[in-house]
């Protein structure tokens, strides 16, 4: 797997949304201590298997893209 699944995608984008600017940092302390107690309920799976899967080398360089509005 190169990409994060849709619904994986789509946790990044809710946390994201959750944490603003500084999102990744955040993320990559939840990854690294396993507290995820600041994301949404239902991305926490998720986000965990985007951790497994990828890890934080992949996020630095990781880009969310904007939905269309």
């Amino acid at each position: 797997m190169n990409q994060p699944n849709e619904k994986q995608v789509q946790a990044l984008r809710e946390f994201a949304a959750a944490h603003g600017r500084n999102w990744k940092s955040v993320l990559r302390q939840a990854w690294m201590t396993g507290d995820y107690s600041s994301a949404p309920n239902d991305t926490v799976v998720y986000l965990q298997q985007v951790r497994n899967s990828f890890g934080p080398t992949w996020l630095v360089r990781f880009r969310l893209v904007l939905a269309a509005q």
